[in-house]
């Protein structure tokens, strides 16, 4: 395939300052991450926060360094179409509150068809694009980053951390 056809994703982690949402997520998960998103190649940012509108959304958006880690994927036109074709399907979809706690602490997975939290979406359109199948039910941002990165070092996904 031809570099022409290529173009490069970014996944933004956040792990910035605390508050006391991202405290909860640090000691629940174990990770100094506690939000991702995706960001198009256009300089879009694609994704869904608690913290702004808890809805499926597209903004500009403007990531310090020092509170953000990137990982690079290189992704073909057709994969990045797929992935804004799932923008538009779940646009405006609300953040999915109960089903990440549900599924968090039982064995079953908790979902409703219209709710997202934030890595869980990214997990789910990397998926649907075919960059890289997830089980995305229960990922969470540190899960997500750490999948990315031995995937990406290994050369089972073009790519490269920031």
């Amino acid at each position: 395939m031809t570099t022409a056809n290529r173009q490069t994703l970014r996944v933004a982690f956040y792990r910035g300052p605390r508050t006391f949402r991202t405290w909860i997520v640090k000691v629940w998960t174990g990770s100094i991450y506690t939000h991702v998103e995706l960001i198009l190649p256009s300089g879009d940012c694609i994704g869904i926060s608690p913290e702004e509108t808890s809805r499926v959304r597209m903004k500009r958006s403007d990531f310090l360094p020092d509170e953000w880690s990137f990982i690079e994927i290189d992704v073909t036109r057709e994969q990045l179409l797929k992935i804004v074709n799932f923008f538009t399907a779940t646009h405006g979809h609300r953040y999915d509150w109960f089903g990440m706690i549900a599924s968090h602490l039982t064995p079953f997975y908790v979902k409703h068809d219209r709710k997202w939290y934030c890595s869980q979406w990214i997990a789910c359109a990397l998926t649907i694009s075919h960059v890289f199948p997830f089980m995305y039910n229960k990922i969470n941002p540190g899960k997500l980053y750490d999948i990315l990165s031995v995937k990406i070092n290994n050369g089972l996904i073009a790519g490269k951390i920031e």
